[in-house]
């Protein structure tokens, strides 16, 4: 599988936005991004075309275990925060970035991959850092042609 990639070193970054406690085999994740796009007209200072799927993984992490996910917009600041939003700052980090065009279904089978045969292969150290996916604003997880950066934090 050839996979361009870049290493980036992302400043930080306002995020607002919900999150929920789920799993692989349990994923609740559509229900917080119905949440937040049905929303975000609310956020009157976000930044448009960066929405940001993000995972906090438990130190030692296996695909079975809960963690944490959050659907969030990115913000110029944190005035004039909608009622029940969650504040996240992202914190400044290294990262390996992949562009991935598809549909989101097929997201496991890359990670998969990208985990099992990419990072090990390439030799890169996986920190302890949020996950995320960044996409724009008519993200459409079911087009073929749907274009998302993975960033995935290393040491």
């Amino acid at each position: 599988m050839n996979l361009p990639h870049r290493i980036e070193i992302i400043e930080s970054k306002k995020l607002i936005g919900f999150s929920i406690k789920t799993s692989f085999q349990d994923d609740k994740t559509p229900i917080i991004w119905k949440k937040l796009m049905m929303r975000r007209n609310e956020i009157t200072n976000r930044i448009p075309n960066r929405l940001f799927s993000l995972q906090i993984y438990p130190e030692n992490f296996t695909p079975n275990q809960t963690f944490t996910k959050y659907a969030l917009a990115e913000v110029s600041n944190y005035d004039n925060i909608p009622n029940d939003f969650e504040l996240f700052d992202l914190e400044s980090g290294k990262y390996l970035v992949f562009n991935y065009k598809g549909k989101a279904e097929n997201g496991p089978e890359l990670f998969r991959y990208l985990f099992q045969n990419f990072i090990p292969e390439n030799q890169f150290e996986i920190d302890n850092r949020p996950h995320f996916e960044i996409f724009g604003d008519h993200y459409n997880p079911n087009d073929d042609s749907a274009e998302e950066e993975i960033w995935i934090p290393i040491k």
